[in-house]
């Protein structure tokens, strides 16, 4: 009986001995697990605020691109107008109206001296011959002279007073097509000249 005794004392010991390892073995599980799941809490915050980050720079990223893209439909429509621009002076400086006003400018200035003209008055100054034909206008050259650069001075073509008006609103060049009666796909063609 008292090997029996012993042998259930010695088994209690043991049972109690396991009984604390197995506690031990528990708390140490759950703090692993609390650990874990601890770990799992962070990394799943980590992931959500790295996600966040990627949507906010793919966000960024596209905002970006339609500002690229914005940028760079305003460019083109820029080089457009600005060739469209340059085209319409063009077709003003080679106006008919301008060319003749310019030959009147350059003939009222000229025609100031002898009666027959320059030629006549080199060749007898050359020949060192007395100009017997040597008159001054009757007409007054130096006050039609002056009257045609006055006239240049205040001299306005439709077109140029239409684009400096034109010219303060942002849609000014499109304005100026519609006005001439152009559209935006003739940026470089002849349109009517209309100076």
């Amino acid at each position: 009986m008292q090997s029996q005794r012993d042998a259930i004392v010695r088994l209690s010991g043991e049972k109690t001995t396991l009984a604390e390892e197995a506690q031990q073995a528990r708390v140490a599980s759950e703090k692993k697990d609390k650990e874990y799941v601890a770990r799992i809490d962070k990394l799943e915050v980590l992931a959500q605020q790295k996600s966040a980050e990627c949507e906010d720079a793919q966000r960024l990223l596209a905002e970006k691109a339609a500002e690229v893209q914005a940028a760079e439909l305003l460019a083109e429509e820029t080089s457009a107008d600005t060739r469209w621009l340059l085209s319409l002076a063009d077709r003003i400086l080679n106006s008919i109206e301008l060319a003749t006003y310019m030959l009147e400018l350059g003939r009222a200035g000229y025609n100031s001296g002898r009666k027959f003209g320059f030629a006549e008055g080199k060749s007898a100054v050359i020949n060192k011959e007395k100009d017997y034909h040597f008159e001054l206008y009757k007409e007054d050259c130096d006050g039609a002279y002056a009257a045609k650069r006055k006239e240049f001075s205040t001299l306005e073509f439709a077109v140029v007073r239409a684009a400096q008006k034109l010219s303060r609103k942002p849609d000014g060049v499109a304005l100026l097509k519609k006005a001439l009666g152009e559209d935006s796909d003739a940026a470089g063609g002849s349109g009517p000249n209309q100076t």
